[in-house]
């Protein structure tokens, strides 16, 4: 989860820097509306147990619930390691009414080392990589999964993560909460908006703190389950001489719970455009999303390589 949402929540430091392809894990949204409808609970799926919600309790110090919620997302990251899961990337470049110019769908078989996110990329439209292809994704995943398995490695890369989910919680603040049940769940819903007490230091920083939107964050666990951020007005960056973001740029992650507890990141989605510097960035949509997981077996092996054994399903989701 660390590893997919940082590198969304980036994504507008990254078009600041003119370079927005999708990496290890990227994805937004097709829809052009500012929120997507909370999705039943699959058919046939384990229903999680009940957390009714107590409307007239307290809610809970919001300062105190955003360091839960990033304390959780880090410690989650060593659950995640029981699942594979299969991913589907869409990257779309739009004209400025949202019609497609060209697009490119990817599907991958998501699995986590040492809490690291690893995608192992299948198919290209539809079309299952050849022989070929094959051979030379499985090389590159398989030096990926050696620098994920270097613990000096490990300890970097999750340290930028948690600065990077640390400047976002910091640069919102949360406010109007109240509770709802959602999937039979109490789940803690707030507006969110920029923090007046947050100086941003940088282009990112005054990026998000410009967002606003909604969060939920499941009671009973402090996992994020929604949150939902858009632009609704443009922001330059040094008077729009170093960058301009434009009106209606929108994020959307959502966080799905498995029947053994654990909280998967099964969609990221969405839209906008930017200026950075000279660059003129294209209208872009995108979509990711992140079904079929079921329980697995990895251990680590002496070489710095792993083992991925998928035949145990007893967890595979419908």
């Amino acid at each position: 989860m660390l590893r997919s949402l940082q590198r969304n929540i980036a994504i507008a430091a990254i078009l600041l820097a003119s370079c927005c392809a999708p990496a290890r894990s990227l994805a937004q949204g097709i829809s052009h509306s500012a929120a997507s409808p909370h999705r039943a609970a699959k058919p046939g799926s384990t229903a999680p147990p009940a957390h009714a919600a107590n409307t007239s309790a307290p809610m809970p110090n919001a300062a105190a619930l955003k360091q839960r919620v990033l304390d959780n997302l880090k410690t989650m990251q060593a659950e995640q390691e029981r699942y594979i899961c299969r991913m589907t990337l869409v990257d779309e470049e739009t004209d400025k009414h949202g019609n497609v110019k060209k697009g490119e769908t990817k599907t991958y078989d998501m699995f986590f080392v040492n809490g690291i996110e690893v995608d192992e990329l299948t198919a290209k439209n539809g079309k299952p990589l050849n022989a070929g292809q094959q051979k030379k994704e499985s090389g590159r995943v398989q030096k990926e999964i050696v620098r994920d398995s270097d613990q000096k490695q490990v300890a970097k890369e999750q340290d930028e993560n948690e600065k990077q989910l640390d400047i976002l919680l910091r640069a919102l603040r949360y406010t109007n909460g109240h509770r709802q049940k959602i999937d039979g769940r109490s789940t803690l819903c707030y507006d969110l908006s920029g923090d007046p007490s947050f100086h941003p230091k940088n282009a990112q920083e005054t990026f998000l703190h410009n967002m606003t939107g909604t969060i939920q964050v499941d009671e009973a666990t402090g996992q994020l389950v929604d949150l939902n951020a858009r632009l609704d007005h443009d922001v330059k960056i040094g008077g729009g001489l170093v960058a301009n973001i434009h009106k209606g740029f929108w994020l959307h992650v959502h966080q799905a719970r498995q029947p053994d507890g654990v909280w998967i990141n099964d969609l990221v989605e969405g839209k906008g455009d930017a200026r950075a510097v000279l660059f003129l960035h294209p209208y872009f949509q995108f979509q990711q999303t992140i079904r079929d997981c079921r329980l697995t077996s990895v251990s680590t092996q002496t070489t710095g390589g792993i083992i991925v054994n998928p035949g145990n399903t007893n967890g595979q989701i419908p």
